[in-house]
């Protein structure tokens, strides 16, 4: 494998892990909240990963023959380099990660401006060059730039496009490697907040009972009964609102968690009036033994919901 494989393949693990990050519930959630710095990250996010497989496919690739097509080839390259920069850039900026063109990836950045960004007049500093690429040397590996300036003074630059390519995938997936510490790093303090506050342990085992003696208020209507299941429902509701709002301090409550919730919350209403004889003229104890059945069984659900996200919080 070579050093332009090895370094791509980092690239796309790392790509990988930052989007991993941002597509959690927790994460992008907050990040959405800033539609633009979202928007940003997206863009970014998408434009380094085009850029990298654009350098995969031309070194994977055959060089044209046809004359016209190699410098689509050259320009193609040289510009994926140049926006990869700027990509890289601006993730950083959305992310606040500290991020600094090296002179090495400045030098590319002047031999893109140079060849084809603007060479017919190309400012450098105080001097004006006017440039071409020499077009008999143009390959796969590279080309000669030849560089006019100051009334009859000229240079010739060799670019060697696989040294180029592995100077700037060092330094980008160095960039990129900040950034995902970052994330990590946040990612490792979040989980810290949370982790001996299982979600689990707010759904305790008690709720069997509770669901219990609301059947009971249901089955055997009492005046004992169904004060005491009432009490109960009373106990299962304050326990679902504590439930929801450690979710949404975890930054974990999706939409589709919330509209369950809303609809377990209309359930508990609803076997609430049953009970206390309230807008019941179309709730028959049928109804309520239908409602408190799918309060057991959709209590099972949340369970499971607990314990996924107790688990991803203990993950390494």
């Amino acid at each position: 494998m070579s050093k332009i494989e090895e370094s791509l393949t980092i690239f796309f693990d790392i790509e990988k892990q930052v989007r991993e990050h941002i597509n959690t519930h927790r994460y992008q959630k907050v990040l959405i909240s800033e539609l633009d710095n979202w928007n940003q990250i997206c863009s970014s996010l998408d434009t380094l990963g085009d850029t990298g497989l654009a350098l995969q496919s031309y070194f994977k690739s055959e060089y044209p023959d046809e004359t016209g097509l190699s410098y689509i080839y050259t320009y193609g390259l040289l510009q994926a380099l140049f926006i990869q920069q700027d990509a890289m850039n601006h993730l950083s900026e959305a992310f606040d990660v500290p991020y600094k063109l090296s002179e090495e990836l400045k030098g590319i950045r002047a031999v893109r401006n140079a060849s084809i960004g603007h060479p017919t007049k190309n400012h450098v500093k105080k001097t004006t060059y006017f440039n071409h690429i020499s077009r008999i040397s143009m390959s796969k590996g590279g080309f000669t730039l030849a560089r006019f300036y100051d009334e009859g003074k000229s240079e010739f630059i060799d670019v060697d496009f696989s040294e180029i390519a592995e100077t700037q995938l060092m330094g980008i997936n160095t960039a990129y490697l900040s950034i995902n510490e970052r994330l990590q790093e946040i990612d490792e303090k979040h989980k810290a907040k949370f982790m001996e506050k299982p979600l689990v342990d707010i759904l305790d085992s008690t709720m069997r009972y509770m669901f219990e003696k609301v059947g009971q208020a249901i089955y055997s209507p009492s005046s004992s009964n169904v004060s005491f299941g009432f009490k109960m429902l009373e106990s299962i509701e304050k326990t679902y609102n504590e439930f929801q709002g450690a979710l949404q301090e975890r930054n974990e409550l999706t939409d589709y968690t919330k509209y369950d919730l809303d609809e377990y919350f209309h359930g508990i209403e609803r076997v609430k009036d049953y009970l206390t004889n309230s807008n019941t003229k179309d709730l028959s104890e049928h109804d309520a033994r239908i409602y408190l059945y799918y309060l057991q069984e959709n209590h099972k659900s949340f369970e499971s919901i607990a314990r996924e996200i107790d688990e991803s919080y203990e993950e390494e």
